[in-house]
């Protein structure tokens, strides 16, 4: 038999104190940062805003070094890229720390959210089907694979009307039972 503080608190809704959003500053990745942001405030939470500089120092990694260089580069044109992209999507109300890593995407940022020990990751998904999804991979699928905590999946904003919409190729075709030789 459950006591009733038991069945009480597994409808309480827990609320997000400090809730990490990876970016990549684009329009998806801003209504994820708007999502997570108005969380925050509703919570009295705060964010960790955090931007992966992808690198791939190749199979055997050369030109390392120089491409460390360029990676620490890239880092700071991000960080300053970030500051601006926060100020455009987050309230002033709301606090955030920011942060830009190098490396692989999804592993710095599941490796963010067991570093900043945050309760939630809001991240925003591209879309992508099809091949598209399989070629290209997701981020965002392998966040919500491995992540320490709970995940939430912002999907892109509905298109207009009068954009067209790039749609799949579709071959039907029908079944009329076995057919003869």
């Amino acid at each position: 038999m459950r006591s009733k503080s038991s069945s009480q608190s597994r409808h309480t809704r827990v609320k997000p104190r400090r809730i990490l959003v990876p970016v990549d500053f684009s329009d998806s990745s801003a209504r994820a940062l708007r999502h997570a942001a108005k969380r925050a405030a509703e919570s009295g939470g705060s964010l960790i805003i955090v931007h992966v500089v992808p690198a791939d120092h190749g199979w055997l990694g050369i030109g390392r070094d120089e491409s460390c260089d360029l990676d620490r580069t890239l880092q700071q044109q991000a960080a300053n890229r970030l500051r601006t992209f926060v100020d455009e999507n987050v309230s002033h109300k709301v606090a955030a720390d920011m942060e830009v890593r190098i490396g692989r995407p999804a592993e710095e940022i599941i490796s963010a959210a067991r570093d900043s020990k945050c309760d939630s990751i809001v991240i925003s998904t591209r879309g992508l089907t099809g091949l598209d999804r399989y070629l290209i991979g997701s981020v965002a699928d392998r966040v919500a694979r491995l992540a320490p905590c709970p995940v939430v999946l912002v999907r892109p904003a509905k298109r207009s009307p009068d954009r067209k919409q790039k749609r799949p190729a579709v071959l039907r075709l029908k079944y009329h039972g076995k057919t003869s030789r």
